[in-house]
């Protein structure tokens, strides 16, 4: 594979996790709401400031569809370093990759991006905790359907030619 199958095996590849991650934290949105929930509360605001639209205090689907595009584009450079490093996808470094993602993305870049801070959430450390599970979900199944993605891949670039 060349950098450009690196891409789009990568994009692929975050499609599931992503979803896994996301069937994790329903509950705690359902409980909490979407400041209850990192990733959600993010990704809806991602999607009304670039659409000046105002916020619901609700995930909508265009929120939930920015939140499943960064966690595929973010197994990008998971896939690059397994296939540049020749390392095997381990699920412990699976897991360590989504919490270097976690702690370089999430936490930094929360205020930013909500205007609220996270020590002040109203459900406390709570939502801290299931963001960072989540995370570990994600690394473990990205870890896990890394290969199978890229046999997939692999053998649909073969058949169609590209």
């Amino acid at each position: 594979m060349n950098y450009i199958h690196y891409l789009f095996a990568g994009f692929i590849a975050g499609i599931l996790p992503t979803v896994a991650m996301s069937i994790f934290e329903y509950p705690f949105y359902k409980k909490w709401g979407i400041k209850g929930v990192y990733e959600l509360h993010e990704s809806e605001m991602m999607f009304c400031k670039l659409t000046n639209r105002e916020f619901q205090n609700k995930i909508s689907s265009f929120g939930l569809l920015t939140h499943m595009i960064n966690g595929s584009l973010l197994s990008i450079p998971f896939v690059f370093y397994i296939n540049l490093s020749n390392t095997p996808p381990t699920i412990l470094l699976g897991i360590i990759y989504a919490i270097v993602v976690w702690i370089a993305t999430l936490l930094p870049v929360h205020k930013l991006i909500t205007g609220e801070s996270l020590s002040k959430n109203p459900f406390g450390y709570k939502p801290a905790l299931v963001s960072a599970f989540g995370h570990v979900i994600y690394g473990f199944i990205l870890a896990q359907s890394y290969v199978p993605v890229v046999d997939f891949y692999t053998v649909l670039t073969l058949y169609s030619g590209v």
